[in-house]
């Protein structure tokens, strides 16, 4: 890398928006969606990415790089044009889906056309909306081909690709769909990369792709340790893993976490174990139709899922708000999936905990952890069998009589059941049938607040997550847009600079 384009260090002051030059149409849109000033990579990508520059950014996940690049883009895009101008790759459905949503709620008003293209779903309903134009394609590589190879999307307007989270997509297998992707796309000129790491295996794509790129180093190369405790409890080689987990998820005792395995079958065992015992979990793995995952996340961000037991596909561009806490139930066989699964928690500068459950097989996993990313894992005494029981006994017990504080009405019927079953000699066991039955059907949905963060903390401009949050997309900047294929950039005199609309 050329250290001259590197920029390791922290923009300060950042400027406003208005100051980027943003246009007082997206002005209002960025303040309707609560952002009050720029988050860093969104204040060091504007520009570069508005001058038409290939950049290389490196940015913990949760940054706000999604905005990072949405908002120079959207004053750049023809919207008179109806064909595919920019096209953005992402390793999973779930990130290609936040993507193009956010692509359009912040472009709502500028006539701006969006389609994403994945697997899982109707390659029909794909079509129909290339077929009617668009200026943007969101997707994964290997459906993006398909369209490509069937000619159903014509990639000759294209003119800048965003590869985001790029290392991931390389890691699970994709460089060579994005190779035959780059060498079709014979219009471009401008690429833009994001990555939470910059491993060796994208040097090459850098080099011979991006000529000149602007590197943007925002990442300092470790998971943020000054927002993110990273904590470990030891397991009991003497029992199932799974007594471990429960404890462990006793005593911290999260109003949200995502719970990481490595295998789907191991996901399936620990949410059935889970559920077992009355938690409120479910679980998110390859197996599950498009519909059903979404289904699944849509609950979690909603507040109405308390823990995902997920795969690594959960691990990569899911944003939910202010989620407080990520267990590693297994550590990853790549110490680079450790800081894409962390980065679920603690996004945009708020506090999060990961939490791991160690054997002995894992002793090599943490020295390299410490070794590569400087994050030494704080030990903590796991609570034993009896303390775990006591903590689920107290909580139960307590949500009962939270029912009955609460004022429910227990009919006459039940009371007499109960006093029968305290006479009897075996009323133990019948109790805990009781008890079994309750705490294994299956628990209602009721709308829950958003889960807090351990050590809540006001961050800098906006909502949560990658991206603007809700609120009205921005109306189209105004005609003579700069098109693509022009890359100069309006400094803030300019039409919106200086002022918030």
């Amino acid at each position: 890398m050329n250290d001259s384009n590197t920029n390791d260090q922290p923009l300060s002051p950042l400027p406003t928006f208005a100051e980027l030059g943003i246009d007082p149409e997206v002005l209002r849109a960025i303040s309707q969606a609560g952002y009050e000033s720029p988050l860093p990579v969104q204040a060091a990508c504007f520009g570069p990415i508005l001058d038409g520059r290939h950049v290389v950014v490196q940015s913990r996940t949760g940054s706000g790089k999604t905005a990072a690049f949405i908002l120079p883009i959207l004053h750049r895009l023809r919207y008179e044009e109806r064909r595919p101008q920019l096209l953005v790759l992402a390793p999973t459905r779930e990130l290609a889906l936040q993507v193009h949503q956010e692509f359009e709620r912040l472009g709502q008003g500028t006539g701006l056309e969006s389609v994403c293209l994945y697997g899982g779903t109707r390659f029909t309903e794909q079509l129909d909306r290339l077929r009617r134009g668009v200026h943007v394609v969101v997707g994964t590589p290997g459906r993006v081909l398909d369209h490509y190879r069937r000619r159903t999307f014509l990639v000759d307007g294209v003119a800048a690709l965003v590869l985001d989270e790029a290392d991931e997509m390389l890691s699970v297998g994709f460089e060579e769909e994005i190779r035959r992707i780059l060498h079709a796309l014979v219009g471009l000129e401008q690429v833009m990369l994001f990555s939470a790491t910059l491993p060796m295996s994208l040097q090459g794509l850098i080099s011979r792709y991006m000529r000149d790129p602007v590197f943007l180093d925002l990442s300092q190369d470790r998971v943020d340790v000054d927002r993110i405790e990273n904590v470990a409890y030891q397991a009991d080689p003497h029992v199932p893993k799974m007594r471990t987990l429960m404890a462990v998820v006793e005593a911290e005792d999260p109003p949200a976490a995502i719970i990481f395995c490595n295998r789907r079958k191991t996901t399936e065992s620990v949410t059935a174990y889970l559920r077992r015992r009355g938690f409120d979990a479910s679980l998110l793995n390859s197996d599950l139709s498009q519909a059903d995952r979404e289904a699944v996340m849509a609950r979690m961000k909603a507040g109405h899922q308390r823990l995902l037991v997920a795969t690594d596909i959960a691990a990569r561009g899911i944003d939910i708000s202010q989620l407080p806490c990520v267990i590693h139930y297994d550590l990853p066989e790549d110490m680079q999936l450790y800081v894409h699964r962390t980065g679920r928690t603690g996004r945009v500068d708020r506090h999060g905990r990961a939490i791991s459950i160690l054997t002995a097989n894992d002793n090599e996993a943490v020295k390299s952890l410490d070794r590569t990313y400087g994050i030494k894992l704080t030990l903590l005494e796991t609570p034993t069998r009896e303390e775990t029981l006591h903590m689920l006994a107290d909580r139960r017990i307590r949500e009962m009589k939270d029912k009955i504080d609460a004022g429910r009405v227990i009919p006459e019927e039940f009371q007499t059941i109960a006093q029968e079953i305290l006479a009897e000699p075996d009323a133990e066991s019948l109790v805990a049938l009781l008890v079994d039955s309750y705490l294994s059907a299956p628990p209602p949905a009721p709308a829950r607040e958003t889960p807090q963060a351990y050590h809540p903390k006001t961050r800098q401009g906006g909502t949560g997550g990658d991206a603007p949050g809700p609120g009205g997309g921005p109306a189209a900047p105004g005609s003579g847009q700069r098109p693509f294929r022009q890359g100069s950039r309006r400094r803030g005199g300019g039409r919106g600079g200086g002022r918030r609309s």
